[in-house]
């Protein structure tokens, strides 16, 4: 299919998924024509931020599960590999034991543990790839532990919270949508910015390096990039899994390798599975709802074994 086939066609996929996020959840809304006044303030007041919300937050773990895959060489890479979702989990948890019922302070924990768990990842970047998604698996490892300690002292009653937020939650979100999008934007301009070296990266570091990259300065900026990324993500709605593992995947089977295209390719395809998955969670069993989380999940297996097959 021509390249310009397929941007078109990935216009009409985002054209899909808006109208779908604004018109259904809960009850049917034309959102060309809201039919009473309370129709109007549920697609304004409610439909748009959380439709805003999804798509930034969707791009931008996609943004950063394709950093991922380039800085560790692994095509199974994506934003939580290094723990840094597990360390924001453990600070979300921690938080709503000290301040029961404060989403904000809950919010406000979780940044704080992704931002030490970048830490703890930064310290080990040294190592190389390899040595660093290894460290980056322990670490993950010791933050699930200590999270299932805080879960099992938790008082029953806000357990439930806690276990909505770590499947995913795009209801409310401490971040305004704006700013959500901002930062979609700024980080996709950096990594344009950086795409001539992520596509040097992919022919081998020595090969980079003779092209003139400084590879251990690249590899710095990457994982700063994609784990500060995720942490504004995880922030925003709770940990939300297989969007940044299988959006660079097809987006790569669909544009190519060159990053120039794959980047935006990626935070315009993870922003729009994240809305269509947002919309079931919503209508599957409404007037209640599902974590984003498990639909992305109920997705993203079997697209990932999918892609594994294909590979073989």
């Amino acid at each position: 299919m021509p390249e310009s086939r397929k941007w078109l066609l990935a216009a009409g996929l985002v054209a899909l998924a808006i109208w779908l996020s604004l018109a259904i959840g809960g009850q049917w809304i034309n959102p060309f024509a809201p039919a009473s006044e309370l129709d109007e303030r549920i697609l304004w007041e409610l439909r748009w931020p959380r439709l805003v919300i999804a798509f930034a937050v969707g791009g931008m773990l996609a943004l950063a599960g394709a950093w991922f895959q380039v800085l560790l060489g692994n095509a199974l890479a994506e934003p939580y590999v290094l723990g840094v979702a597990g360390s924001a989990a453990v600070g979300a948890v921690s938080s709503l034991m000290l301040f029961p019922g404060s989403g904000l302070g809950m919010s406000a924990g979780a940044f704080i543990g992704a931002w030490i768990g970048i830490a703890a990842v930064l310290s080990f970047s040294y190592l190389g790839p390899a040595r660093l998604l290894l460290a980056g698996i322990v670490l993950a490892a010791f933050w699930g532990a200590l999270l299932a300690l805080l879960l099992a002292l938790l008082p029953e009653h806000r357990l439930g919270l806690a276990l909505s937020w770590m499947m995913g939650d795009l209801s409310t979100s401490p971040i305004h949508e704006g700013g959500l999008l901002f930062v979609w934007i700024a980080a996709l301009a950096c990594g344009l910015a950086l795409s001539r070296s992520l596509d040097a990266m992919l022919l081998g570091e020595m090969h980079a390096t003779a092209l003139g990259v400084d590879v251990r300065r690249l590899r710095i900026r990457l994982l700063f990039l994609a784990s500060a990324v995720t942490a504004v993500a995880v922030t925003a709605a709770g940990t939300i899994g297989f969007v940044g593992l299988i959006v660079p995947h097809l987006m790569r089977l669909l544009f190519g390798s060159l990053h120039r295209v794959v980047l935006p390719a990626s935070a315009i395809g993870g922003g729009v599975l994240l809305m269509l998955a947002d919309t079931g969670a919503r209508s599957m069993i409404s007037p209640a709802e599902l974590p984003v989380g498990v639909i992305t999940a109920l997705i993203g297996v079997p697209v990932f074994l999918w892609l594994l097959l294909r590979r073989a």
